[in-house]
């Protein structure tokens, strides 16, 4: 029952994750930082009225270690690597954001080998080249293709592999933690570093404009909520109630989620996008099956 429970979030956090990219798209003229504080302490809002409405006890009692390695992880994932993202996903369509979110899998698993003792398997020595080759293929300007922002891919990379290492650093505490605690912990961290870094580069005034009612909203709260509230409960809940190598890999059809959904929206998803796309979506099953 777990397993299946486990499966379900997992794909359900595939599909929100690409609508949330999307929904983020609409908004490159905020800045990375300032979108990225928005969202957390919105899902941080909801998800303590979530817990109330629900009549959920919080019962924090972590060992220091899990608590420290689950706010070090809320810094990494909820701080830099959205920043990172987001920033990235500003100059490069979501296309090329959903190829590049497959170096997310293979991370996760070199990642865990060298520092959480895992045992790899030989699919992670066939796999790996076919996602490097389905990003080489997205990053390529050959004669009359789309031109793709190597900066702006190389940011959205950034996150995606930050992201990799904040998983790795909760993975043992996530096993032992509430899954509403340990998301929490997670987006107060990840909100207290970012209202430090705006106060050091004098912007916190920008950021909390965004916090007062405005236009902006129509599409700023949707993304916020699709993006780290749903988002991050389902992703941690597949991890939690399913096994990790399974969840990745069903969290990892978002990218052919967002490859079709950005086609409807009128973006330019190339045939060499697509044959990425596909190559790097093959080297992850490969991975991860291996």
């Amino acid at each position: 029952m777990r397993t299946y429970l486990g499966d379900a979030m997992a794909l359900g956090c595939a599909v929100v994750w690409a609508v949330a990219v999307l929904l983020f798209r609409s908004l490159r003229g905020v800045p990375p930082v300032t979108l990225n504080l928005f969202k957390n302490l919105l899902a941080a809002v909801l998800l303590v009225l979530t817990t109330a409405a629900l009549g959920h006890r919080w019962e924090i009692h972590h060992r220091p270690w899990d608590l420290a390695s689950l706010v070090l992880s809320g810094v990494l994932g909820l701080a830099v690597a959205d920043s990172l993202f987001l920033a990235g996903l500003a100059r490069v369509d979501a296309s090329v954001a959903a190829v590049a979110d497959c170096a997310y899998s293979p991370t996760v698993l070199v990642l865990a080998t060298v520092f959480l003792g895992e045992v790899p398997g030989a699919g992670l020595l066939w796999g790996t080249p076919l996602v490097l080759a389905g990003l080489a293929a997205v990053a390529w300007s050959g004669s009359g293709a789309a031109t793709v922002d190597r900066r702006g891919l190389a940011l959205v990379l950034s996150g995606v592999t930050t992201t990799a290492v904040g998983v790795v650093i909760a993975r043992p505490a996530l096993a032992r933690a509430d899954l509403f605690e340990a998301t929490a912990v997670r987006l107060l961290a990840g909100s207290a570093a970012l209202l430090v870094v705006s106060a050091a580069r004098g912007r916190l005034a920008e950021a909390v404009a965004l916090l007062r009612p405005q236009p902006l909203w129509k599409k700023a709260v949707p993304a916020a909520v699709f993006a780290t509230y749903l988002s991050m409960l389902l992703w941690l809940g597949g991890m939690k109630y399913g096994t990790a190598s399974r969840a990745a890999l069903l969290n990892q059809t978002g990218t052919l989620w967002l490859l079709i959904v950005s086609r409807f929206l009128g973006e330019t998803v190339s045939r060499r996008r697509v044959a990425g796309a596909l190559l790097a979506v093959l080297g992850v099953v490969i991975v991860l099956r291996g």
